[in-house]
């Protein structure tokens, strides 16, 4: 019975620093890591677009909700006068908002911030008829990939949100019955 004998193949020599094996292992992390960080630096931007898209229709989503309720019945909204966005109104144009940005869970929806305002910008709680409703919504958001979130979103790893959308104010010529 022939013992078998293992020899190195031949053509490879073995000198120290010299040696060149694992060198595509080296070349393989040092070209990896740089692509891997992009990609994930690609895949944050994609995100944070994403849930910038998400606050834009939840603007436009309260714009449609202050149209239809702020001149809506009073009798739905605990007696208040049509016309105003106040109390129960404004809690379902809020409600309508919040709505929207459910659909994103990076969205911090405790600090988002609300607002009604005319068309010219100024702050306002009572349109009339055919009066433009502007709807902002102030949106913090949290990037969540380690290392990108500080690329994307800055050393906080947050960014802020807005988008504001504007609509005529649907409303009867007639008081309710």
């Amino acid at each position: 019975m022939k013992r078998s004998t293992r020899t190195k193949p031949p053509g490879r020599k073995r000198w120290g620093f010299l040696d060149n094996r694992g060198a595509v292992y080296v070349e393989f992390l040092a070209s990896f890591m740089p692509i891997f960080f992009a990609f994930w630096c690609l895949l944050q931007s994609a995100g944070l677009y994403a849930a910038k898209l998400v606050v834009r229709n939840s603007a436009y989503l309260g714009a449609r909700a202050a149209a239809v309720v702020i001149p809506d019945d009073g009798k739905k909204y605990g007696g208040t006068k049509p016309g105003t966005a106040t109390g129960k109104r404004k809690s379902a144009i809020d409600g309508a908002v919040r709505q929207g940005l459910a659909a994103n869970k990076s969205i911090i929806q405790a600090l988002t911030i609300i607002k009604l305002s005319s068309g010219g910008g100024q702050a306002k709680t009572s349109f009339g008829r055919d009066e433009i409703v502007t709807v902002t919504v102030t949106a913090p958001y949290r990037c969540r990939l380690p290392l990108a979130d500080k690329v994307v979103c800055g050393l906080g790893g947050f960014a802020i949100l807005n988008a504001s959308a504007s609509m005529a104010v649907h409303g009867a010529d007639y008081d309710y019955p």
